[in-house]
């Protein structure tokens, strides 16, 4: 038997993902929703404070999410690949046909380095699927009654930008047998390379052995004929550049309508 070293705490809140939701997809349950503390209305900070916005979202099919800002999309990362927008490369339905979960939640945070009045704004979370869009909004304004000592830094353009992730895959559930795609992409100047370490904490490379396996363009790892005894467990993202690195991981659960 194969032992997979994972935290009893992810190892349960997993499992009891899956089974909470594994009925409702036999049902034809198509859903979409935010997970987490809901926005509050208006954020206040500090003028020159560094603020991280985030959001989370789950759904079937695993929902991918975006941010405006007074409407306008906001650009994160490198690639304009239109297919980025959904998670394009994995299994719709399974090989012979029978229907899969495609039940996933996905984590995305915005960064707004060192906020000034020209910050300010309604900055929206956008989650979505092929089909169905969900969104939440909240308003950053600056607190004047608060006194920061933080400075802005010289332009990134000059010192650079250390390479931050800003969308991943937090889990993801499918039917073994199945292709699935974690979600990990990077923003940072320069561009940033991204890595892979898988659920044995080696590091993943090329296609990996038969080909089971792929780091894509937009640095999503594809990983192919998933079974439960050689998927299950935490992958790790790593991005980096040579101003810094970030790092998620990915809880992946093969499982079988039979559970």
């Amino acid at each position: 038997m194969k032992f997979i070293d994972i935290s009893m705490r992810t190892f349960l809140v997993s499992c009891c993902t899956v089974f909470s939701t594994i009925t409702a997809v036999k049902r034809g349950a198509d859903d979409l929703f935010f997970k987490g503390d809901a926005f509050s209305d208006t954020m206040l900070v500090r003028r020159h404070e560094n603020v991280v916005l985030e959001c989370e979202a789950g759904g079937s099919p695993s929902p991918t999410i975006h941010w405006l800002r007074n409407g306008e999309r906001i650009t994160q990362g490198y690639s304009q690949d239109v297919k980025d927008d959904e998670v394009a490369f994995e299994d719709k339905v399974a090989p012979n046909g029978s229907p899969l979960l495609r039940l996933g939640k996905v984590k995305s945070r915005l960064f707004l380095d060192c906020v000034t009045f020209n910050d300010e704004a309604e900055y929206t979370c956008v989650a979505e699927t092929p089909f169905k869009r969900i969104s939440q909004s909240t308003a950053l304004k600056m607190d004047t009654t608060l006194h920061s000592e933080e400075r802005c830094m010289v332009k990134k353009a000059i010192r650079g930008e250390p390479a931050r992730i800003y969308l991943w895959t937090a889990l993801r559930l499918e039917i073994e047998g199945a292709t699935v795609q974690l979600l990990c992409r990077a923003e940072g100047y320069p561009k940033p390379e991204i890595t892979w370490k898988d659920n044995n904490g080696k590091e993943m490379k090329g296609n990996g052995p038969e080909g089971l396996y792929e780091i894509l363009p937009n640095g999503d790892l594809l990983i192919k004929d998933i079974t439960w005894a050689r998927n299950m467990g935490d992958y790790f993202c790593h991005a980096k550049n040579n101003v810094g690195g970030d790092e998620v991981s990915t809880f992946l659960y093969p499982t079988s309508w039979e559970e």
